[in-house]
């Protein structure tokens, strides 16, 4: 009998360390895809207008203008707010934590990038 109770323990022991191994695994391919829309961006901002570029500014930006989809395996993502110096972008996993999704926001200018981890 503690046999079984020790088994029961350990296997939801390793249920919670591997839910919490994917959420983290998560966390990691949204910033690295934020990270991707984030130099996709940059190159929006440095061309010209002429060449559908926003002329050294993040205004008229749309997630679809830096790729195709705005959601991929990992999760959604979309523009929270684009002004002529920064944009903000937040990434929505597709894995549930705790009944919630994982979220992370991007907030970037010309030179820099803060990676913010909402939930």
């Amino acid at each position: 009998m503690l046999g079984v109770i020790i088994a029961g323990i350990a296997i939801a022991v390793a249920v919670t360390m591997f839910q919490g191994n994917a959420a983290d695994a998560n966390r990691k391919a949204i910033v690295q895809d934020l990270q991707y829309y984030a130099t996709k961006a940059r190159a929006y901002y440095a061309r010209p207008a002429s060449a559908a570029g926003g002329d050294r500014s993040f205004l008229g930006l749309t997630i679809t203008r830096l790729l195709p989809h705005s959601e991929n395996e990992n999760g959604r993502y979309y523009i929270e707010s684009a002004t002529a110096d920064e944009l903000v972008i937040i990434g929505i996993g597709k894995m549930l934590v705790e009944e919630d999704s994982i979220q992370v926001r991007m907030t970037m200018n010309e030179k820099k990038q803060t990676i913010e981890m909402v939930h």
